[in-house]
């Protein structure tokens, strides 16, 4: 069968100038990103001091939610979308396949991720083979998912130069590959690539997001260190967002902090993170770029009397980060449907099989975010353990869009 889609989609601490910042296509394990410091600006206020209220647990906090002072820039949603902005159903029923599914070692593609594309599989009546894999070895996983003759490849932040050989002879077979949070445009022709989603200017969109809210949380005082992975490229997308959205503010800072997969496995990413917050006292915010990030780090400041000084905020919020808003541990976190991008990446699949053409909002290659403070998480707690499928309904949309409905 061939293939066809309509058009294309799309160390330590520096400082680094409010110049451009310089991707570093840095190739390897899953999910996130490469390091910069950036000194930027934010706010109108000439008060050097900041406003205080108590937190949750009784500590006092920099800011708060719900703040009444006027924004400094436009306050980002704190309520999911609903939309689903896709509405061409299927040419006709999907022939049976198997799809093999890539995870990468780390939670965020062993829960949310998987159980995506496990729950879409079912939907579509397809057969999802997950093949996991370490965070360097890509290639084994894709190589095993075409000696098993599938139909079809989905894999997450990693670049298809970490599996190009790979590649080419999912190219040669005709077997497409959908990916999801990575820089690289797809090729089909090229790097084997079919949709990209949750690319750069996605998670541009959901920095951009998460900084417009410290800046006004904080009264255009934000001072921030960002920790990251300078292993994986699509995170140094995030620190870019972060960067142009702090250059807003005339009072703000923003650093970064990198740490390695090695560190985060063993457990060393909060003492890190403490002894930078030691030796800068004037950040107020530490941002996480993904969820695994912030594990620990509550109870590695508290003994030093930094909880009540530093916010703790992040991008890709799990269930654990929503707790933690709720017990005032952390201010805010991202919601970003790991669920949902497994549905997509199955559609895009399905719209390959059927020769149906992607449609415009997957070609972009963007997924819905907003901002979750305390009501929202509570919320979350409530209705789905913390966590955020994606737009309410989703599923049966997409099963309506499968079916020819």
């Amino acid at each position: 069968m061939t293939w066809t889609i309509n058009g294309n989609q799309m160390g330590t601490e520096r400082k680094v100038t409010r110049g451009r910042m310089k991707l570093r296509l840095a190739a390897v394990m899953v999910l996130l990103i490469s390091t910069v410091v950036v000194v930027s600006a934010c706010g109108s206020s000439s008060s050097s001091s900041t406003t205080s209220n108590s937190s949750g647990n009784g500590e006092s906090t920099t800011a708060s939610e719900g703040s009444s002072s006027k924004p400094i820039v436009t306050p980002p949603p704190t309520s999911p979308p609903t939309e689903l902005p896709i509405s061409k159903p299927l040419n006709g029923p999907p022939p049976q396949q198997t799809v093999a599914w890539a995870a990468c070692e780390l939670p965020i593609c062993q829960e949310g991720l998987s159980a995506g594309w496990h729950e879409a599989g079912k939907a579509l009546g397809w057969n999802v083979n997950q093949i996991n894999y370490k965070s360097l070895e890509p290639d084994k996983a894709v190589q095993q998912a075409l000696d098993e003759k599938v139909d079809g490849i989905g894999i997450t932040g990693v670049a298809p130069a970490l599996f190009e050989t790979q590649a080419k002879q999912a190219i040669k077979e005709e077997v497409p590959i959908v990916s999801a949070s990575e820089i690289t445009e797809p090729e089909p022709t090229v790097n084997g690539l079919y949709w990209q989603g949750q690319n750069t200017a996605s998670v541009e969109e959901s920095a951009t997001m998460s900084a417009d809210w410290a800046i006004n949380d904080s009264g255009g005082k934000a001072n921030v260190v960002a920790v990251t992975i300078e292993s994986f490229p699509i995170l140094s997308a995030e620190v870019v967002g972060l960067e142009k959205a702090y250059k807003q503010c005339s009072e703000c800072s923003l650093g970064v902090l990198p740490v390695t997969i090695e560190n985060l496995g063993e457990g060393s990413v909060p003492s890190k993170i403490a002894a930078y917050l030691q030796s800068h006292p004037e950040v107020n915010y530490v941002q996480f770029t993904f969820s695994d990030l912030a594990t620990g780090v509550y109870e590695a400041l508290k003994p030093l009397g930094l909880t009540g000084k530093v916010q703790l905020i992040g991008g890709a919020g799990n269930p654990t980060n929503m707790q933690e808003i709720v017990e005032g541990k952390a201010s805010m976190w991202m919601a970003q449907p790991q669920q949902y991008v497994g549905w997509l990446g199955m559609d895009v699949l399905a719209r390959l099989a059927t020769n149906t053409p992607l449609e415009p909002y997957e070609k972009e290659g963007k997924i819905p975010y907003w901002v979750v403070e305390k009501a929202g998480a509570e919320e979350l707690l409530e209705k789905s353990e913390g966590a955020w499928p994606g737009p309410e309904g989703f599923q049966q949309k997409f099963e309506e869009l499968w079916s020819g409905s």
